[in-house]
């Protein structure tokens, strides 16, 4: 059992939390157990006190950490004892554009952590080409965003791209705006861009973009950017489906 601070492991761990650059942490047992079924190899998996019965016998990467050290690195506040450490995804921005049977998301300054990782969800869910992040957006691979993106975010492509990289690219751009009048968004073949919770969409996105709204009874002025994504990437995915 590891009790120590100075333990090379524990501090491998704690970097991978604050920093996120080159390994990530996906915590709790399902989370890690999908991650290694979908084919993730684990660098470390930590357990508090005792291996959590989900993962058999200690394995050669597995390793147990004190109640008081698991503690430390825990982000839930009732941890379920377990702990990946995998190497941090890599893709392109031309991966996921590449792929047009399907549609891409582009996020515009989301800086909510959760709603990164909720929208990284719902796009496994229905099936999108992947999310591309453009700048002023939070880091996808922070605990809260890996959290809420239920360990969506070690299958579904996400890359970083610059506002001119986008607009330079030969496909179709189509923006969530309440106020447009177009109802349905694209099926395939097409970049759907939601804003930022405070600024929304930048002028020179907005400019270039077609608006799509999401038609609600008005009783409230706007919807959650992760709500709006639900509903739009729905309608795409049942528009693929051939349920439009």
């Amino acid at each position: 059992m590891i009790t120590s601070k100075g333990n090379v492991w524990f501090k491998r761990v704690r970097k991978a939390i604050r920093e996120h650059e080159d390994e990530i942490v996906v915590e709790g047992p399902k989370a890690v157990h999908d991650a290694i079924a979908a084919g993730w190899k684990p660098i470390a998996v930590i357990h508090a006190s005792t291996p959590h019965p989900a993962f058999g016998p200690r394995t050669d990467e597995g390793h147990t950490f004190s109640p008081e050290l698991f503690k430390e690195i825990a982000d839930t506040k009732t941890s379920q004892g377990v702990i990946g450490l995998f190497e941090r995804p890599r893709w392109s921005a031309d991966q996921i554009l590449g792929r047009r049977d399907s549609i891409a998301i582009a996020l515009d300054g989301v800086q909510d952590p959760g709603n990164v990782g909720t929208i990284i969800r719902l796009a496994a869910a229905f099936d999108a080409a992947g999310v591309i992040l453009l700048p002023g957006c939070a880091d996808p691979f922070g605990p809260k965003a890996i959290r809420a993106s239920a360990g969506a975010i070690l299958s579904v492509p996400v890359a970083s791209m610059t506002r001119e990289a986008l607009l330079a690219s030969n496909i179709g751009l189509y923006a969530a705006d309440g106020t447009a009048a177009e109802w349905e968004p694209p099926a395939c073949d097409a970049v759907l861009i939601f804003g930022g919770e405070g600024g929304g969409i930048s002028r020179d996105l907005r400019a270039r973009a077609k608006g799509i709204a999401v038609r609600t009874s008005g009783r409230v002025e706007s919807l959650n950017v992760a709500a709006a994504a639900a509903v739009l990437l729905w309608r795409s995915f049942r528009s693929r489906a051939g349920h439009g």
